[in-house]
């Protein structure tokens, strides 16, 4: 027991940790472009940045973590605070505090990435709790590895034009700070928009690449053709597009400067052939390659998990299909032999044979019903047969208290139920007796049914309908589920526990 506590803790503990790396992620990305910017060569500043912004960010974090832990209302409040009321107050802080001003590093971009890293993984969360609904499926669409891509190039481009703006000739003044200035983005918003327009066309370059790789290069060749072909693609490729994207970049104004000064090329040169314009290309390829691969392994191991459970739904839907047929054929047997009896509660019956039949045939097609409607189809299908055989059979019938909103797969108990009447009662030479108890703990339901074992039907007890039980079992309770069956000095006894689900 212990040390299924300790694993299961142990998962937490993990499932913690995942929820919180975007955030840590964020906030390293933050710490180093901030240290690079101050243009120093000391381990000790390094780590007292890192250090620093991380201990500033806590508040993040934590309410990070909290707004994962909890339900959409509380999450909300748990995030705004973190991520809306934490940057509030350093920033009153900030104006009433001259030192705390210049000892801080949580800025704007800090709170931006940190904000956007979070909003991500919660969106993701969510797209997986409900991908059955439609704002979920459009959702999830915008977020294909294609769109994301795109977005990262796009970003990258704003970031770099921002950066750019926020100094004077930053390319003739070169090293510049990785300053992002949010008040020159809006004095100097004409030559933020020059800066960025032909990034952009950087932005385009990249992403066109991508897609070359994805769909040409590893979609074309790889898949197709094989490693060695793919290799010897990939090697053409930088040898003919290197030079030619290169020269298509140079003649951007941008990169209109003196020999002397290093432009926006890899190899910061007007060389097109230049070798570090090729090792670019290399590490692009080089990284590109695992994670398009990683992607499309991941959607094609999704497909299959569809295919698997519209498989699955198909089965299921057939077996209850089944079902129905062979409940109707009992039911009618049964209103057969009350009417050769020329009972007066014929017609009562009648009504009450069309009621269980109604729920086969409306509610026995759901998925899952409610716990407490499926007990009362099987008190009326048990009340049914207590008229009918009131002289020869004694029925012992315990039922459980259903304060819970459980739900379960309809008409998997009646199936017992069913061949206990059968094969204990109309069976029988004398009088019988039969044992039907319900019992709930918690959320774990047991049905646990007794019946003598007619001398003209010992090695069968089964029928058709519990092998459908069996294979219904399997498919809508894996691992949750245990059946039981006993031939016990002339008793047939069947035990069933279903461990059941919040409706």
């Amino acid at each position: 027991m212990l040390a299924a506590i300790s694993y299961l803790s142990s998962l937490k503990n993990t499932k913690s940790m995942v929820a919180l790396l975007p955030l840590i992620a964020a906030i390293l990305l933050e710490s180093h472009i901030r240290y690079l910017s101050l243009r120093i060569d000391s381990p000790s500043t390094y780590l007292t940045v890192n250090l620093q912004l991380i201990f500033e960010c806590i508040p993040f974090l934590i309410a990070h973590w909290m707004a994962s832990q909890h339900s959409s209302k509380q999450a909300s409040k748990w995030w705004l605070s973190g991520f809306i009321g934490y940057p509030i107050l350093i920033y009153l802080l900030s104006n009433s505090l001259p030192p705390y001003d210049k000892w801080h590093y949580l800025q704007e971009q800090c709170w931006l990435l940190c904000s956007l890293a979070s909003l991500l993984w919660l969106s993701s969360q969510r797209f997986k709790k409900n991908q059955k609904s439609k704002l979920t499926s459009w959702m999830s669409s915008l977020f294909t590895l294609n769109k994301v891509v795109f977005v990262i190039c796009f970003g990258w481009a704003f970031v770099m034009a921002g950066i750019l703006n926020s100094h004077n000739e930053p390319l003739l003044n070169q090293p510049f700070a990785l300053i992002f200035d949010t008040q020159k983005l809006l004095t100097n918003y004409n030559q933020f928009i020059w800066y960025f327009s032909q990034l952009l066309v950087y932005a385009i370059i990249v992403h066109g690449t991508f897609l070359f790789n994805r769909y040409i290069l590893i979609r074309q060749f790889l898949a197709k053709h094989g490693v060695l072909i793919f290799v010897s693609a990939c090697l053409i490729s930088m040898v003919v597009l290197t030079p030619l994207l290169a020269a298509i970049v140079l003649t951007l104004p941008v990169n209109d400067l003196p020999s002397n000064v290093a432009n926006l090329t890899p190899g910061g040169n007007l060389d097109i052939i230049n070798k570090y314009n090729y090792q670019f290309m290399f590490l692009f390829l080089s990284i590109s390659t695992p994670i398009i691969l990683a992607f499309e392994r991941q959607q094609h191991h999704h497909k299959l998990e569809e295919i698997a459970k519209q498989q699955i739904k198909t089965e299921l839907k057939l077996l209850q299909q089944q079902i129905n047929p062979h409940f109707l054929f009992n039911t009618l047997n049964n209103l057969y032999a009350l009417a050769l009896t020329k009972s007066e509660k014929t017609p009562e019956l009648v009504l009450q044979l069309a009621d269980l039949l109604r729920y086969t045939v409306y509610e026995g097609q759901k998925p899952f019903v409610l716990l407490e409607k499926e007990l009362n189809y099987i008190k009326n299908f048990l009340e049914l047969h207590k008229i009918r055989h009131a002289n020869n059979c004694r029925f012992n019938l315990a039922w459980p208290e259903t304060s819970h909103p459980l739900s379960i797969a309809p008409l998997l108990l009646i199936i017992l139920i069913e061949n206990t009447i059968k094969y204990g009662v109309e069976h029988a030479q004398e009088n019988a007796e039969v044992t039907i108890k319900l019992t709930l703990n918690g959320n774990v339901l047991t049905l646990y049914c007794e019946n003598s074992i007619p001398r003209k039907n010992n090695n069968d007890n089964s029928g058709m309908g519990l092998n459908n039980l069996k294979r219904r079992l399997e498919l809508l309770y894996p691992e949750k589920h245990t059946l039981l069956v006993h031939n016990h000095n002339g008793l047939w006894q069947t035990t069933l526990s279903l461990e059941l689900s919040n409706d």
